[in-house]
Parts: structure tokens; sequence; C-alpha cells
């Protein structure tokens, strides 16, 4: 078996192996809601439908039973963590396919791949319990069937969609995206064909979508007035904060771009300190040092100077994933900008035009080693600053938020098998404040 043959599966069973080893502590309040519907579930009932999340809560709720068969103890809660830790493994590997046939450079789509899977945003809520997860992942596997060199097949991408848009409204965004994609795609195709595949795609996507809305919301509600329904599905959390600002959006949006793949905090090491710790701490200071000289170094001997020079479908790729940044950042910018994990669902593009770009301009004859040395960098720093005292935290710690210095409410760090009904009822959230996650979410 070629590099190229097990380069996939290695990173899918290394990424899945730190995810569930480091598995996070602080949970954010959506996973402690949809546990609690779980276990309150009798079997697959109405109970479990979301509006905004019209499946999760029935595959959480296969899987929690699933596990349960193997050992009684395990609560909900910690089923839909090691859930998201496994299909974020599995994002990794169709990311991976995705790279490789676009930039056709293993060390590239490898240093890419650690880049998504170990981005700080990401990285947090791979191990939380959350409907974000399993919504990128049919939008990943999506963007893979609309790839260029891929015959049109405007059925199955028409429920791949419908996948990640019953598990996260949000993914209706990717729409155009993935229709400008069926357009595009490579074969001795008329205009007319195009068309008619992009449109095939989208009404079969529109009918499975509207057809289990209709159906969840008469089984939850025995109600089939239409605008109950639409009002049902575009409902939102009352204490979500739409207003705007201009400012203070652009501030969000860019501090958002950040967070996504630097998080944490120094101090959240306090009392976690180790020889491990030390060593990699050594480690990450030492690698941030060689990638430092080796940006300057390169710019004084002007070697990252280059032609950019892109195949045609590699072309088409870059006009889609800009085309998939455009919208995310254009919504977000007026909707809920504070949302980091939001931006989740553009990741993907975003490093997809990072490696467009340096597999336009990089040397032939050379690898980037700059590259690797800034996953490294990243990936140490999230692991040391978040994911490691956030998997680490005693029973009784209360973090305390950044900006305003104050306590939150004790049970912000509840643990896996502390996630019950009385923490719910008495309505304490976790609120995870060191990735900026400044308000509720509006599902």
């Amino acid at each position: 078996m070629s590099l190229r043959q097990r380069a996939p599966w290695l990173l899918f069973i290394a990424i899945a192996l730190i995810y569930l080893s480091f598995r996070t502590r602080v949970i954010y309040w959506d996973g402690i809601v949809f546990a609690q519907m779980i276990e309150n579930a009798r079997g697959l009932s109405p109970s479990l439908v979301h509006p905004n999340h019209l499946i999760y809560n029935f595959v959480g709720y296969i899987f929690y039973k699933l596990l349960r068969s193997f050992s009684a103890e395990i609560r909900a809660l910690t089923a839909l963590q090691i859930l998201n830790c496994i299909l974020s493994a599995i994002c990794a590997r169709v990311f991976f396919s995705i790279l490789l046939q676009t930039l056709r450079s293993v060390y590239l789509s490898v240093c890419l791949t650690l880049l998504f899977a170990f981005s700080a945003t990401w990285w947090k809520f791979s191990t939380d319990a959350d409907a974000y997860i399993p919504s990128v992942l049919f939008l990943l596997i999506s963007f893979y069937l609309v790839l260029p060199k891929h015959k049109a097949r405007p059925l199955l991408l028409a429920l791949t969609f419908f996948f990640s848009l019953a598990f996260h409204e949000l993914a209706v965004l990717t729409w155009p995206v993935l229709a400008l994609g069926v357009y595009l795609q490579d074969g001795e195709l008329s205009i007319r064909r195009r068309a008619l595949n992009a449109v095939y795609f989208t009404a079969v996507a529109a009918v499975l979508i509207i057809a289990a809305y209709f159906v969840l919301f008469y089984l939850a509600s025995g109600n089939t007035d239409p605008r109950r329904l639409l009002s049902w599905a575009a409902s939102y959390s009352p204490d979500a904060d739409t207003g705007f600002n201009l400012w203070s959006n652009i501030r969000y949006s860019l501090r958002g771009h950040v967070r996504l793949f630097f998080g944490g905090r120094f101090n959240l090491l306090n009392g976690l300190i180790n020889p491990l710790v030390i060593v990699l701490i050594i480690s990450l200071i030492s690698v941030a040092g060689f990638l430092i000289f080796d940006v300057f170094r390169g710019l004084l001997h002007r070697r990252w100077v280059r032609v950019f020079r892109l195949a045609t479908r590699q072309k088409t790729v870059l006009l889609l994933s800009l085309f998939w940044v455009l919208l995310y950042v254009v919504f977000l910018f007026f909707w809920l900008p504070q949302n980091t994990f939001y931006r989740l669902f553009y990741l993907p593009a975003l490093i997809l035009l990072l490696g467009l770009l340096l597999a336009s301009i990089q040397d032939k004859t050379s690898k980037p080693r700059a590259l690797a040395a800034f996953v490294i960098v990243v990936a140490l720093a999230n692991f040391l600053f978040l994911m490691y005292p956030f998997s680490h935290l005693p029973r009784d710690a209360q973090p305390r938020d950044a900006k305003r210095n104050i306590h939150m409410p004790q049970h912000d760090t509840l643990r896996t098998e502390q996630a019950s009904e009385h923490a719910i009822q008495r309505g304490h959230v976790d609120v995870v404040l060191a990735l900026g996650f400044d308000s509720r979410e509006p599902h």
C-alpha cells in the first residue's frame, strides 16, 4: 500500500485517538440540553425533534443506546462526545481526499488536514456535544462530490446536502455553492444539461428538506399550519443578541477568524505543569523560533515570490471556495458575528484557499518547511493552552470571564457524568469564554 493510500487512514486513526483521549470537560450549553432530551426520551419519539437540528437527537439517541449495550454506566453526554470525536476524524479523512485531489501533493494535504483537525475551535467542538461536526461532515462529502474531476451526481449530492442541513440549518448557505459546483463539473455536457443538473439537485434537496420538516413538525405538534411550520423552522433562542453595530461587528469578525485557529489562555495551565508539559512547551518555543527564522530567511532571499499558477480544475475549486467563504462571511457579519463556532461551516474553505495559494507559489522542487512548523505550533499551542487544561479541569473548577473578570456559574465546568436535569432546570449553562463564545447560540 502506497503512502497516498495509507495517509488518510493513519490520519483518521491518529486524530480520533487524540480527540478521544482529551475530551473537553467544558461543555457548551447545547450539549447539556441535547443529552437531557436523549436520556428523557422513551424511544425514537417526537420528543427528540428540534427545529434547528432535525435529526441530531435521533442519531445521538441511537448511538447512546448502542454504547449502553456495552456499558450501562455511560451517560448521553459522553456518548455525544464520543460520536463527535469519531465523526470529526472522518471529516479529516474526507478533507484529506479533497485536498489531495485538488493540490496533488501528499505533503500539503497532510499538513493542511492537521491544521484543520487541530485548529482551536474545531478541536474544541470535536470533543464537545454539538450538531456542527456531523453537519460539516456531510458538507465535506457534498463538496467532494462536486470536485471538477468527478461525474455529476445531483441525486446523491441532494441526499448528502439534505443530511447536512438536517443536522444544522446553517448549512443552507452552501446550497448555491454546491449548485454552482455541480454545474461546473467536468464532462462533455451541454450548458442545458449542466443547468438541469443544478436544478435537479436544488429541487430534490428542497423536496427532501421540506418533507422532513413537515412530517416532523406534524409529529411534534400535531399541526399542519404552514405559517406555524415556517415560524417553528426559523425559531432561535430568544436571548440571542442580533443587534447591529458596524465597528463591533468588524471587530468580532476579525477576532473570530483568529480564534478559529488559536484559542485558550496561558493561565489555564496553572496547577497542571508536569515533565511532559514542560517538554511540550520547550518544543513549542523551539518550533516557533524555527518558524520565525525560516520566514525571515525566505523573505530576505525572496524565495516566496513566485508566479501564481493553477490548473484549470484548481481554478474551479478556487472559485467555489471563495464563493463558500464569501457567503458565510457576509451572513455572519450581520448575524451573531461574536459566535466563532458558526465559522466552522466555512473553515474547510479557508484552508482550501490557503492550500491553493501554497500550491500556486511553492517551488515544485522543494517543500515549504514553514508550513509544517506552523501546523506544529498551532497544534501544540492549542493543546497546551486549551485542550489539555479543558480535559483536566477539576470537578469544582470555575472559569472566569477574561474580559469582565467575574466568576461564571458553578455548573459552567460540568463534567460528563454531572450532566443532569437539575443543572438544566436551574439554568446553568456552559459557555467557553476563552474561545470568544460571548452569547448563547440561537441553535
